[in-house]
């Protein structure tokens, strides 16, 4: 009887010893993956600095207006006129759009009663 005992606690122990094994095997798994993401995240965030930086650069009034100048002749680039500026009291009223085209309802939120899809219908 005590022969039978020590071998079921002998089973359950490599079972337990298994089971750590493959909980263990899991975690360091589970914490590659974290590591993976947390550099690619931090590589992305640089590339970002990085992008703004150059956005900062590239965006710079002195520098756009050499550019302005240097090809001023190949872009035809003009001033804006104050005679081109415009409230909103003064643009043209937006176009009647006739009650019942698709496009228009879906646009104005107002959907059609029944839409024409690429489904199957049920029975």
């Amino acid at each position: 009887m005590m022969r039978i005992v020590n071998i079921v606690l002998v089973v359950v122990m490599l079972g337990a010893a298994t089971w750590t094994y493959a909980v263990k095997h899991s975690a360091e798994r589970n914490v590659a993956q974290i590591e993976e993401l947390e550099r690619r995240i931090t590589l992305e965030q640089e590339t970002i600095d990085l992008l703004e930086a150059d956005w900062a650069y590239l965006s710079q009034p002195s520098r756009l207006r050499k550019l302005a100048d240097l090809y001023a002749e190949e872009l035809q680039l003009l001033q804006t006129q104050p005679r081109q500026i415009v409230h909103p009291q003064e643009l043209p009223a937006a176009p009647e759009i006739p009650a019942g085209d698709g496009i228009a309802d879906i646009i104005a939120g107002e959907m059609p009663d029944t839409m024409t899809t690429g489904s199957v219908g049920g029975n």
